[in-house]
């Protein structure tokens, strides 16, 4: 029987490997939100971002769009302008418009980069009533 012999090298990455902490292996992601995702609210004065760590400010991109309105079956995607501020801890995003917004379906879209470097993002629906 022949046994199967690793490099001192190779048992040397195997072991970093098996050492090394997960978290570094994920990427960054959205955990929660405020209007959360598929909600119908009353009013919104800003959107809520919440992230499952820090993110690097340079490479955040957010992008707030009304995609539909009541009565207007064919209503083209609206850009809404919007400030952004990060929380102190870095893992909070606030989108404020700059009035309340008005009764439709908005889509929230973010990307940006973690401590890892990999530039990620998703998206989200909420309905103004």
């Amino acid at each position: 029987m022949i046994k199967p012999s690793l490099s001192p090298l190779a048992l040397l990455a195997a072991a970093t490997l098996a050492l090394a902490p997960t978290a570094a292996l994920a990427h960054a992601k959205l955990v929660s939100s405020t209007p959360a995702a598929n909600t119908k609210v009353a009013k919104v004065t800003a959107v809520q971002l919440k992230f499952s760590e820090k993110l690097t400010a340079s490479t955040v991109k957010t992008e707030l769009v009304m995609t539909g309105m009541p009565g207007m079956a064919d209503h083209p995607p609206m850009k809404i302008a919007v400030s952004s501020a990060f929380g102190k801890d870095g893992t909070s995003l606030t989108l404020t418009p700059k009035r309340a917004l008005v009764p439709g379906t908005y889509k929230v879209k973010w990307s940006g980069a973690g401590a890892d470097k990999h530039n990620v993002g998703s998206e989200f629906s909420f309905t103004v009533k």
